[in-house]
């Protein structure tokens, strides 16, 4: 057990947190670690994890990219890589093989649906293949905002954001006030 090995017993650690005025609930051996910090720990951790996962996943490039730099004039553009053929959907690998490498390749979202759209680029022949989900189409109405969201989405989230916000400013501004005021309004 804990206490015997570090020479103290659960009524004298006890006694040793009320002596020392510690409130109970706080009190743990000595050697080891609170549930508290065990558990403000584990949430590091596990948010550390998450922010991880997300700048790694967080990318807009095709699972069939490799090595393709962003470019720096033109968003969700990225230049001189190469595809993996393996990871092709059929419309793109036929494209793949009748044209090779576009030069470019841009990323959209369908307006209505938030659906990838890749655009394949071809310079020198002055063509544009357009990929809904891996599927060749004609025409597409796309978005440039790259988000996921639909644009009345993104409006509520910005809408509520903002009214939170002010909310937060005016509670602020009040207990500021408070504090500052309380000792003449004699609230104390």
């Amino acid at each position: 057990m804990a206490c015997e090995e570090n020479d103290m017993t659960l009524a004298g650690s006890v006694l040793y947190g009320v002596a020392s005025g510690k409130s109970i609930v706080s009190l743990h051996l000595p050697g080891e670690e609170s549930a508290v910090y065990r558990r403000r720990q584990s949430t590091v951790t596990v948010l550390t994890a998450i922010l991880s996962m997300l700048v790694v996943g967080c990318t807009f490039q095709a699972p069939y990219m490799r090595d393709w730099n962003v470019s720096e004039t033109i968003s969700n553009r990225w230049t001189g890589g190469t595809f993996d053929e393996k990871k092709l959907s059929s419309d793109e690998a036929t494209v793949y093989k009748e044209l090779g490498v576009p030069e470019a390749v841009r990323f959209f979202r369908t307006l209505e649906t938030r659906q990838r759209v890749y655009e394949w680029v071809y310079l020198e022949r002055d063509q544009n293949v357009w990929f809904v989900e891996g599927k060749r189409v004609d025409y597409v109405t796309v978005d440039e905002n790259s988000s996921g969201l639909t644009k009345e989405t993104r409006g509520t989230i910005q809408d509520k954001l903002t009214a939170g916000g002010v909310v937060g400013v005016v509670i602020g501004a009040v207990a500021g006030g408070l504090l500052t005021l309380g000792d003449k309004l004699g609230l104390k």
